[in-house]
């Protein structure tokens, strides 16, 4: 037998906290460091048994981050991996495909990997699958496509608070608002899954070509939430829609995260020569399946190529995966 990957677990909010949950009831894997930066946290172990938090990354085999959603900030966490030889794999939203918004800082990032060895990846749910992944293994099943549509429908009631306080639950219409022109609400990484979508269908996206539009959910009736009740007319969630068209491909991806949604689903329409149709009705748990793509890209990571990665290398190279 293998000796067990050694994972480190960065970030213990409750998607990082589950991550080393899943990796300790994984018999391939162990524990390998657990890295926070809170002062509650720090010199702890959160369950018996765990390794005690530290401040800074301790060397491991792969180390799983749930951190920031902005690429940039991951810099010093990269070059820190890189220098102890450790793959990363993160929920960071702008990783899914940071040529978009930081050309440079990735081509850097890229060549610092590549010299150390070690892969670099950002996945999730959405980004990482659901609107950008999913469409184009899809799309391997047809020999052209013009037309890409992928919507997410997800009732935000079933998620962690952090996510119902990251889509608005209880705010007023105007706060949402003065927080949508600071940018401070909202998903993170469409444009990224856009950007995935068309290069894996032969195309390249560039840099602030992505049309994104974001508004309010509005409550029709009180609704329970982690947040307190929201009132009718209060904010209940999200829509955000990012769309791009170019060299014969239109790509619409549309997402709505709101509390109480009451028909939550995925769904992908393929327009072409042989259209294709597919719905997930219920959608893909996100907190759980954030979960699952972190682990299961960190098994997968020390057998790809090194550099910065992205979600369509992972069906482009062989990579030797457990029956766990």
């Amino acid at each position: 037998m293998p000796n067990p990957l050694q994972v480190s677990v960065v970030g213990l909010g409750p998607i990082g906290l589950a991550a080393a949950k899943a990796v300790v009831a994984d018999p391939q894997m162990t524990l390998a460091g657990l890295v926070d930066v809170s002062p509650d946290l720090v010199g702890s172990s959160p369950v018996d048994g765990w390794p005690k938090v530290t401040e800074t990354l301790q060397a491991a085999d792969v180390a799983i981050v749930c951190t920031t959603s902005d690429f940039d900030k991951m810099e010093p966490l990269l070059r820190a991996a890189a220098g102890q030889k450790t793959h990363v794999v993160s929920s960071c939203e702008e990783m899914l495909w940071p040529t978009y918004r930081h050309a440079d800082l990735a081509k850097e990032l890229d060549a610092v990997a590549t010299e150390a060895g070690v892969a670099f990846l950002g996945t999730g749910v959405n980004p990482g699958f659901v609107l950008d992944t999913l469409p184009v293994v899809l799309s391997s099943m047809v020999l052209e496509v013009s037309a890409v549509r992928a919507r997410r429908r997800v009732d935000a009631g079933t998620r962690r608070k952090p996510l119902q306080a990251k889509v608005g639950a209880t705010m007023t219409v105007e706060a949402f608002d003065e927080r949508r022109r600071a940018g401070t609400i909202g998903h993170r990484g469409m444009a990224e899954s856009v950007a995935l979508v068309a290069s894996g269908l032969g195309r390249t996206v560039e840099a602030g070509s992505v049309e994104e539009t974001l508004e309010p959910v509005v409550a029709k009736a009180a609704t329970p939430s982690a947040l307190g009740e929201i009132a009718p007319g209060q904010v209940a969630g999200i829509h955000n829609v990012g769309r791009w068209r170019g060299d014969g491909l239109d790509v619409e991806l549309d997402l709505i995260m709101s509390v109480g949604w009451d028909d939550p689903h995925d769904a992908v329409e393929l327009d072409g020569p042989v259209p294709l149709r597919m719905k997930l009705d219920g959608g893909t748990p996100g907190d759980s399946a954030t979960v699952a793509a972190l682990v299961n890209a960190a098994r997968v990571l020390p057998h790809i190529n090194p550099g910065i990665r992205t979600m369509l290398d992972l069906g482009r190279q062989p990579a030797a995966r457990s029956s766990a």
